[in-house]
């Protein structure tokens, strides 16, 4: 217990409600576009968050580093894309062959066979690309609600400044606790109007179609891999770690396949999450921040139906300023470690390429931006 601090329970607080706000939001915005039921959202929640959520404590505990597994951003953009064509069904289908070939994958040597072969410059450029737009929230939140905002990050700099002369609370302690006053006193947000209710969960029964296995399931796995198991390989390498990529692998398959027949898309281990965790180099046990924040998701899993009505009236500047001023320093560091050395030219592609938001084949810029920039790399710079 002497080990928890409360910089520990500031990044798991900010992580968290890093996690369950964009993150979220994009779950929000396709499930009402496809009209889709709103305990039918209660329930993806429930296993997006809760089952990981119990998934990521206990492998965190295991290897004792913060090994945090959520759900794939870019495979639910891919997924509500493809509800326009295919049942839900049919998608918890290809959930399922898609994590039956993870837990294959993980008993092999492609992966680390993959990792070697591309430069963490690459990576690290794709990452960089990702970040800098979750910071570029907080700037543009400045526009929209300067008085909030404006305090938070005043609070921020503030604190920061003041702790490399003193012992001082965290920045981001500050810039919470400060954004949480604003809040109480300035908004009619009222807690007292929101009843707590638990989820009462339900199973989906897979359809296996040919042509949706086909279209989806490579690209699903390349959304886990590459782009969401990949951000946080490379996050937590920079800070000394050496997270075991077969494990992490199998982890993502088993996750993936308990949580398809709760609608949810496959289990991947975390980026920008993970950036949040790690971001203070001095902060000792990170893992401990990981189990924080992993039980907070567990609780949010459990209560979602009630978490939804709050997070819709908790202003959203709140937390991209959050959110932003939390990646900072992890966004510094990815361009120092994109751009340090002869590789920048592949890095700067991927960088541009995962930054311009293109698609093609259903896949994300991110993929495209590693496949870009390893080009350049073998061509150019090897």
């Amino acid at each position: 217990m002497s080990k928890i601090t409360i910089n520990n329970f500031v990044d798991g607080f900010v992580a968290f409600l890093f996690a369950i706000t964009g993150p979220v939001a994009i779950i929000l915005s396709i499930t009402s576009t496809n009209n889709i039921d709103f305990d039918y959202v209660s329930v993806w929640l429930f296993g997006c968050f809760a089952i990981n959520g119990i998934l990521s404590i206990i492998i965190t505990l295991i290897y004792k580093q913060p090994l945090i597994f959520m759900w794939s951003i870019p495979g639910m953009i891919l997924i509500g894309f493809s509800l326009k064509t295919y049942s839900m069904e049919e998608i918890v289908g290809v959930y399922i062959i898609s994590s039956a070939i993870l837990v294959f994958l993980s008993f092999t040597n492609l992966i680390s066979f993959l990792k070697k072969n591309i430069p963490i410059e690459i990576v690290m450029g794709m990452v960089g690309a990702i970040f800098i737009s979750f910071c570029l929230n907080w700037v543009n939140s400045l526009k929209t609600n300067f008085v909030l905002c404006g305090i938070m990050t005043l609070s921020f700099f503030i604190a920061l400044i003041i702790s490399k002369k003193i012992k001082f609370p965290p920045p981001l302690f500050c810039c919470l606790i400060s954004g949480l006053i604003f809040v109480h006193f300035q908004t009619d947000f009222n807690y007292s109007d929101y009843e707590p209710n638990i989820i009462v969960p339900y199973l989906t029964s897979p359809e296996f179609n040919l042509n949706s296995i086909i279209e989806l399931t490579i690209p699903l796995i390349i959304t886990v891999i590459f782009i969401q198991n990949g951000q946080g390989l490379a996050l937590l390498e920079s800070r000394g770690y050496q997270p075991p990529i077969n494990q992490i692998t199998y982890s993502c398959g088993f996750g993936s396949f308990v949580n398809a027949y709760f609608g949810a898309v496959s289990t991947c281990l975390t980026g920008p999450v993970t950036g949040i965790i790690i971001n203070d180099q001095n902060v000792k046990y990170h893992f401990i921040s990981a189990i924080i924040f992993s039980i907070l998701c567990v609780v949010f899993g459990l209560y979602s139906p009630y978490v939804l009505d709050l997070m819709e009236n908790l202003p959203k500047e709140f937390i991209a300023t959050l959110g932003g001023l939390a990646l900072l320093t992890v966004l510094k560091q990815s361009f120092v470690d994109a751009f340090k050395n002869e590789r920048a030219l592949s890095a700067l592609v991927t960088f541009l390429v995962t930054l311009s938001e293109i698609n093609f084949m259903n896949i994300g810029a991110p993929f495209w931006g590693l496949i870009a920039g390893f080009f350049v790399f073998k061509f150019t710079e090897k």
